[in-house]
Parts: structure tokens; C-alpha cells; sequence
């Protein structure tokens, strides 16, 4: 195999490896490397640098001539590996790779790699003015200078974290290794003409290491203890970039699997709906196990700044995530095929495209229910294409019901077509659904939605709304065609003529659209007015609303007014509440409104409530977090901080006896 792999003018054969415990003999890690493709890349030295290329010799193989030739040598001192292969790399004309496990690495307490003094840093920044001196006089080093950087962080950043106990044997006192490593990198940085502080990202992206090379740098600066430092260093080192979906969700689209649906726009570009795998336009098959790997992969790219797809994501956060889908599956989504009846203006292929299902949905369910992989299940959310003209949903729907019966089961549907099992869970409170309607009239109905039953849509909306009118969500998508003031009565007059009152309300826009405009803000305010005089159960907007809406200052509200007819105008917005108010619900929708709206400038929260019990107690930017009995202790207005779970939680509130009359139900901008 080994022969084989060898060509004549190849200079250096990368392989794998595995790692075993030196005491107990027992596999820590049956493959090492992940590296194998960019070590034979173009890009491989700027890779190196960033510590994207396995740095360690005995992973791989040299032509004996091929170091004579080019002198390549090991130096004195620590860590003499690291230069030491920059340079065969930077020489070698042919570089090939061995997927295969042909060295057994033995893990040894007290080793060098498991151990840490001056010596240590002294060897590492040995390495990196080493491989500097390599390429500062030759053309490479413009193109290198920023991964160089990054390789002044990465490495004094490990250093950093492996100060903490347990990581690795200290052999001499923390203060002395930190007052080293400040000197090496001021001599390193000065040597290749580097400054501190480092630009940021226009994003506000940091990686975990510049994160903690920055706490570094500004502490020494600042003359903080080695206390306070390792400190600060031990509450940085279990966090992570991540989102809620990369680490809790599986979507499952057309043809391919996602791991979010969330869309944002970067760099004037339209980003989201991350893919994890499939799009290549074939069936094909896949597991649980299979999702976890391609998740575990993005988190790794992620947190290295090498994830193209998620660059500039606002729904990124920095905290102790831990490993995706750690405790399961919190959020399904079923967009597995893209047969649809209607062809909405503001949709697209992806969801109309009439592509039938190219993987087994069932057999995957039986996957996660193999591997107990729905026991924290939060969310399961069936979109699409129309989930209900798939020939299996009302099957599919039954199966995920069948022991998962204390979660309620989403299904977004145009309501053009009855499901009787769907009928069946609205009545048994396991299930909800969302209905767009996106005009008064059914020639404008025709016109937006390419569908001509209008009535039939009203018509199915009774027959949900009578199992369970508190689990049906009525959705309006404002686009400029829709949004006039008398199309706005008409469609509000149509939820009094068919009994729907009782249902919900959701406030949405084209999601295609960078912000809300001030035009937008008006026909948002004047429908959700419109609906809440009409007696309308529960109303609010969207994330997709709060998304693109800007900060809204005293100006904004001025300005809305001033466009407002009186009769909307008196009664629209909600006053100032200077006694506080209490925020229910803690996600991203209600930390989004407190940092936008002009609302909470003015009216100060009194508490959070949020019903999981590892929540209660903590503080959000100072303010504390509640369960939700709390709130029976005061007579505080109350605001839902929520999209999908909103109508759960004004059920949650009503079943605590707290009178709905003190929810927010005006407009909070």
C-alpha cells in the first residue's frame, strides 16, 4: 500500500494515525488527522500557519534526497518539528496523502505535548521566527502575513489555556510563563512588522482564540494579576461559536439536509439555510449518526473562521455549547420535498418545485427514535412545499406523534386541503398550524398566491379553528401589493365575518427584502390595530419583522405618526410603562426587541421568566430570570419575547390564573 502511494517525484507522504493511552493501552481516538486534503493543497503553507495542517513529523513520510537537497534540518530546542515541517512543505514538489492509520501515537501524561514551561513558548516562537525568516524576503510573505498573525495567536492562545488546572503538567509557576509569552509575541509581531490591538472583522466575529489572546494582550497591558487572568481565561475556555440550530435543530429540505433556516445578508450577499449534505439532484438515504458527523464538522470550520456559509451569521453566539445535538434533537423541521399548489409570489422553486421526496422521511424518523434522540424534543415543524399534498404526511404526522405526545407538532400549511389526523391533534392539543392569507380579496389572493379557492382556504380555517382555534396561527406576509389601507380593512373584516378571532395572529414580511421601511412600519402598525380593535386573541410580529427593522428612535415613532390616520394613531402604540415590565420568554426575538425598539429606551424590565430550571436565577445583562409562578406575585403588564412558541405561552399564562388583560397587546416599536 505504502509503495503504491509513493510516486517517483513525490516528495512527502502524509498518513494518518490513531491515539491510545500509554497507561491503559485503551483508543483515545481511532483517526487523528482531518487535514489530509489541505496538506496536498495549494494553500498549504497559509493552512499551516493557521494550524489547519498537522504540524507533527511522525505523521509523515520523506524523500531522503529531497531533505539533502533542500537542507532541511531540525533546529535546537522544543517543538524543533513545527519549522521543521513548514520547511519541507514550502519546498516539496509533490505532496501526497494516505488515508490510513498507519502510526499508533501514544498519549503520555508528562510528555511534551502534555506538559508546559518557559522552554516551551521559548521553542514555539522559536518555530515562528524560524518559519518568518523562511518567506519575509520572498514573494509568499504578503499573502502570508495574516495567517502568520494567526499563527501568533493560535499558538499563544493554546499556551494560555493550557495554564488552567487539568489541562497539562505546569513545570514552573504560571506568572513566569505568561511574562515569557508577552515578550515572545512583542518579538514575533515586531519581526514581522505586526501591530496590537488587531483589526476586527466588520462582522464582530473573533475566534476563541483571539478572544483569549486579546484578553492576554489587554491584561498585561492593564497590569492584571496572573490571577485575574487565569481568571478570565477559565471563563472563556468552554465556550465555543455556535448557534441554536447547529447544535440543536435537523432540517430536512428538498433534496438535502440543512442544519438551519435562518436567512441573513452579509457583505451585500443572501446567506442561511446552511446545507450539511445532499443537492446533488439524487435520492439517497441517511442516519442520525450521519447528521451528528456533518454537524460536528461545520462546528469545527466554524469555530476556525473557515465556514464560508456562515460568515457574518448575527444568530452566532459565543458560549459553553458543548458538542452539536449533545442532548438530542430540540427542533425538527420537515421541508423534504417541494410539492406545492400554489405559487406564491414571494416563494420560490426551492418550496414550489414540485420535487417529490429523494430520501425516506419515515425511516429517518425510526433513526432518531433508535437512537432516543427526541426525548428533549421542542419543536417539530413540518413547511415546505405544502406539507399536506405529500402523499404521506398524515402517516408521518401520526408516527412522530406516537410517543412524543407532550410536543406539539407545527405544521405550516396553505390550508388549501382538510388532514383529519392534523384535525385530530389540534383537538388533543399536539398540534398547531400556520396559514398565510396575504390578502382581503380573492383577486389579490389569486394574484399573490397563484390559488384560486379563497374560500376554500377560509373554509378549512373554520374546520381547524372549531377542534382548537387557540392552536391555529393566521399569517399575513406584507408586500407592497398588499398593504393599502383598504386591503388591510378588508382582510381584517374577513377574520370577524368567519368566527377566526379567537385564532393568532403573525405579522411577516418578504423575507427577500434587506429592512423594513418606514412604509412597511406604518401598514405593520395599522394591520395589527386593525386586528386587535376586531377582538383578535393574540398578535405579533415576526423574526423576520425584527430582523430587518432598524433601531427605531423617538425620530421613527414621529415620523410613523405622522402617517397614521387619527383613529389608528389614539389607540396604536403602547404606552410607556415606567413601573417595568415583565419579559416572558429570553430567545433571540425577545433580546432583539429590547435592543431595537425605542419601547424598552423608555420602560424598564422588571424580570424575565423563562420555565426551564437551569434558567432560573441567571441574570441577562443584569436583569434576572424567573419561573413563570413568579408573576403571580405582582400585578407588572407582561410582553410575549416570542414567535412560535407565542400562543403557547399566552396559554401558559392563562392556565397560571394570570388575567390576559395584563398582556402587552398594542404595538411596541
Amino acid at each position: 500500500m505504502l509503495q503504491a502511494s509513493v510516486e517517483d517525484l513525490t516528495d512527502i507522504l502524509a498518513f494518518n494515525s490513531s491515539l491510545y493511552d500509554a497507561e491503559t493501552g485503551n483508543s483515545l481516538k481511532a483517526s487523528i488527522r482531518e487535514d489530509l486534503a489541505r496538506v496536498e493543497g495549494a494553500d498549504r503553507l497559509a493552512d499551516y500557519l493557521q494550524d489547519r495542517v498537522d504540524r507533527s513529523v511522525i505523521f509523515h513520510l520523506f524523500r531522503r534526497r529531497f531533505l539533502l537537497d533542500n537542507n532541511i534540518m531540525f533546529r535546537g530546542g522544543l517543538h524543533e518539528d513545527v519549522d521543521y515541517m513548514f520547511h519541507a512543505l514550502m519546498r516539496a514538489r509533490s505532496i501526497k496523502s494516505l488515508d490510513r492509520q498507519i502510526y499508533r501515537k501514544l498519549d503520555t501524561q508528562g510528555s511534551i505535548v502534555n506538559s508546559l514551561s518557559t522552554r516551551h513558548v521559548d521553542g514555539f516562537f522559536d518555530a515562528l521566527d524560524a518559519m518568518h525568516a523562511l518567506v519575509a524576503d520572498t514573494p509568499m510573505w504578503p499573502d502570508l502575513k495574516n495567517p502568520f498573525l494567526t499563527g501568533i495567536i493560535n499558538v499563544t492562545a493554546s499556551r494560555l489555556l493550557r495554564l488552567l488546572p487539568g489541562k497539562v503538567v505546569k513545570l514552573e509557576d504560571a506568572g513566569k510563563i505568561l511574562s515569557t509569552l508577552h515578550g515572545r509575541v512583542v518579538r514575533s509581531m515586531k519581526l514581522a512588522e505586526l501591530a496590537y490591538p488587531l483589526p476586527v472583522q466588520p462582522s464582530g466575529f473573533r475566534t476563541k482564540y483571539r478572544i483569549t489572546f486579546d484578553a492576554f494582550m489587554n491584561g498585561m497591558e492593564k497590569g492584571d494579576t496572573t490571577e485575574d487572568m487565569l481568571k478570565a481565561f477559565a471563563e472563556i475556555a468552554p465556550k465555543l461559536w455556535s448557534c441554536y440550530d447547529l447544535h440543536h435543530s435537523i432540517l430536512l429540505g428538498p433534496g438535502e439536509v440543512r442544519t438551519c433556516c435562518k436567512r441573513f445578508t452579509y457583505e451585500g450577499e443572501l446567506k442561511g439555510d446552511v446545507v450539511l449534505f445532499g443537492g446533488n439532484g439524487k435520492d439517497f438515504e441517511f442516519t442520525y449518526s450521519d447528521i451528528k458527523q456533518a454537524k460536528d464538522a461545520l462546528f469545527l470550520e466554524i469555530n476556525r473562521d473557515n465556514s464560508d456559509e456562515c460568515r457574518g451569521c448575527p444568530f452566532l453566539k459565543f458560549e459553553d455549547w458543548g458538542r452539536p445535538l449533545n442532548q438530542g434533537v430540540k427542533y425538527l423541521s420537515f421541508e423534504h420535498h417541494s410539492l406545492c399548489n400554489m405559487r406564491c409570489t414571494y416563494c420560490s422553486e426551492t418550496y414550489f418545485g414540485g420535487k417529490k421526496p429523494a430520501y425516506d422521511a419515515g425511516a429517518f424518523i425510526d433513526t432518531l427514535k433508535d437512537a432516543k434522540a427526541l426525548e428533549n424534543m421542542e419543536y417539530i415543524v413540518w413547511g415546505g412545499g405544502e406539507p399536506t399534498v405529500e402523499p404521506r404526511f398524515d402517516e408521518l404526522l401520526s408516527k412522530l406523534a406516537e410517543g412524543i405526545s407532550n410536543v406539539k407538532q407545527r405544521v405550516i400549511t396553505n390550508a388549501t386541503m382538510y388532514s383529519e389526523p392534523l384535525a385530530d391533534l389540534l383537538r388533543k392539543d399536539q398540534a398547531h398550524i400556520v396559514t398565510s392569507i396575504d390578502a382581503g380579496n380573492s383577486n389579490n389572493f389569486n394574484e399573490i398566491r397563484k390559488y384560486k379557492h379563497f374560500a376554500r382556504v377560509f373554509e378549512n380555517l373554520r374546520r381547524y379553528a372549531a377542534c382548537s382555534s387557540r392552536n391555529v396561527v393566521i399569517k399575513y406576509i406584507l408586500l407592497p401589493e398588499n398593504s393599502s389601507s383598504d386591503e388591510l380593512r378588508q382582510y381584517a373584516d374577513l377574520i370577524v365575518e368567519n368566527g377566526l378571532t379567537d385564532c393568532n395572529f403573525q405579522i411577516s414580511c418578504d423575507f427577500k427584502t434587506d429592512r423594513v421601511t418606514d412604509d412597511q412600519l406604518v401598514s405593520i402598525v395599522e394591520l395589527h390595530h386593525l386586528l386587535r380593535v376586531r377582538g383578535a386573541r393574540l398578535i405579533f410580529l415576526d423574526d423576520l419583522v425584527w430582523q430587518r427593522i432598524l433601531t427605531v428612535t423617538p425620530d421613527t415613532l414621529e415620523l410613523l405618526k405622522s402617517k397614521l390616520e387619527s383613529s389608528v394613531l389614539e389607540t396604536a402604540f403602547e404606552p410607556v410603562h415606567p413601573e417595568g415590565v415583565v419579559v416572558w420568554g429570553i430567545g433571540g426575538q425577545a433580546q432583539i426587541i429590547r435592543r431595537k425598539s425605542q419601547f424598552f429606551k423608555t420602560s424598564k424590565i422588571a424580570y424575565f421568566i423563562d420555565p426551564r430550571p437551569e434558567m432560573i436565577g441567571q441574570r441577562l445583562g443584569g436583569i434576572e430570570v424567573r419561573a413563570p409562578h413568579s408573576a403571580l406575585s405582582d400585578d407588572l403588564p407582561i410582553m410575549i419575547g416570542a414567535v412560535q412558541s407565542a400562543p403557547e405561552i399566552y396559554d401558559q399564562i392563562e392556565a397560571l390564573g394570570i388575567s390576559p388583560q395584563r398582556i402587552l397587546q398594542k404595538v411596541i416599536l
